[in-house]
């Protein structure tokens, strides 16, 4: 175990914690804000990153990364804000052990996939290897589950999400790990997904 594991897990018992206290009806909610935010961020970074390259000299990398951030931190507050607004109206006086125990286990995984979303931006950033060194992804045991996450998802993903709001050069780099993990999948697997089938070739 490394530095990175160590983030990694006390993130996880951070996000088991807070589940398990605020119970399942929050954790849809945090769900859903990083769904949503993760769906219509692209195209509002679209229009974000012209006013943000006009404000500073970015490289165009790191310019594309900062307006989705950026994009995904707005939509992510205004959601937040809602939900909370919401939760005013439902009067929780008890959750049950189960509530939280589902609530914790979902906000895990929510967990997940939002590291797994940083890590591979910040992997398309640090191509030098510096900021995360081979050493440390060899030796790591959440690195390469939590890098996984994401190119795991893709080939669910719907074709025309991923062609209007995914940059290119990061399709192709996110689409090879994504085909890694499918070429590593055993023989004899059944390949359920149209895009699937379609993107990759699978018969």
């Amino acid at each position: 175990m490394n530095w990175f594991d160590i983030v990694i897990t006390l993130l996880l018992l951070v996000a088991f914690i807070s589940g398990y206290r605020k119970g399942l009806i929050m954790q849809l909610v945090g769900l859903a804000t990083i769904v949503l935010a993760a769906i219509f961020g692209g195209k509002l970074a679209a229009n974000i990153l012209p006013e943000l390259n006009r404000i500073i000299n970015f490289t165009p990398d790191v310019a594309r990364v900062i307006s989705f951030v950026l994009a995904f931190a707005l939509i992510a507050v205004g959601i937040s804000l809602i939900g909370r607004l919401l939760q005013r109206f439902i009067d929780v006086v008890f959750l049950s052990f189960i509530n939280r125990l589902v609530g914790a286990v979902l906000a895990v995984g929510t967990m997940m996939v939002f590291l797994s979303v940083i890590l591979n931006l910040v992997l398309m950033l640090d191509k030098g290897e510096v900021a995360i060194t081979p050493e440390t992804k060899k030796e790591s045991f959440f690195f390469p589950r939590v890098e996984a996450v994401v190119p795991a998802i893709v080939p669910y993903l719907n074709q025309e999400f991923w062609d209007e709001y995914i940059p290119e050069k990061y399709r192709e780099e996110i689409e090879g790990k994504s085909d890694s993990i499918l070429q590593s999948l055993p023989t004899g697997n059944t390949i359920d997904s149209l895009f699937q089938q379609r993107h990759f070739n699978v018969d």
